[in-house]
């Protein structure tokens, strides 16, 4: 064998090493971006409960909430900013998820949800005054998507058809009296 020979023979192991070298980082960073993605929807529904918590706790705040999903103009400042703070957390999760969308760490499934819940508060009477203000100081990404998905969807059911805690008064009489007439 010559060293003309041994000195192709190297070259050709060191290109399948670069190459084996290339496929190997390759199926690492595969492997990464999946545990990324695993990890930042972990911490986007660790968010979801901090969403709901204020009014599971507080029934003033819970009352705040039903107010102001009637009529956020007409409610008072301290029932506003209950208000403010519930739908900012909403909206600020939506945001999170749709750059996280973006960037192909959460799945379409997941971002539907998290998009659903800001808009089901948004549809409501009080929500769409609320909309109005709070469009203006918000991300342009976050407010173009509900602001897209407001004109297209007719489907959106309201806050309280999920939640039926944040019903307003005369629903939740209502959904009394269906309860009624089902158990008898």
């Amino acid at each position: 064998m010559s060293l003309e020979t041994i000195y192709y023979i190297g070259q050709t192991i060191a290109v399948i090493a670069i190459l084996a070298s290339l496929v190997a980082i390759y199926i690492q960073q595969r492997k990464d971006h999946a545990l990324a993605r695993a990890e930042h929807q972990r911490q986007i529904l660790s968010e979801v409960p901090r969403y709901f918590e204020l009014a599971a706790t507080n029934p003033a705040i819970l009352q705040s909430l039903r107010k102001c999903f009637v009529n956020y103009d007409g409610a008072s400042p301290q029932d506003q900013a209950a208000f403010v703070h519930f739908m900012h957390t909403a909206v600020n999760i939506a945001e999170t998820a749709l750059y996280m969308r973006k960037d192909k760490l959460i799945n379409e499934a997941s971002y539907a949800g998290f998009e659903g819940a800001a808009l089901s508060s948004l549809v409501t009477p009080g929500g769409k005054q609320y909309w109005q203000r709070a469009r203006l100081a918000i991300g342009a990404d976050i407010r173009d998507a509900l602001d897209k998905a407001l004109m297209e969807r007719t489907d959106i059911p309201s806050a309280w058809e999920f939640f039926p805690q944040f019903a307003p008064d005369e629903v939740q009489a209502s959904i009394s009296d269906e309860k009624d007439d089902i158990s008898d």
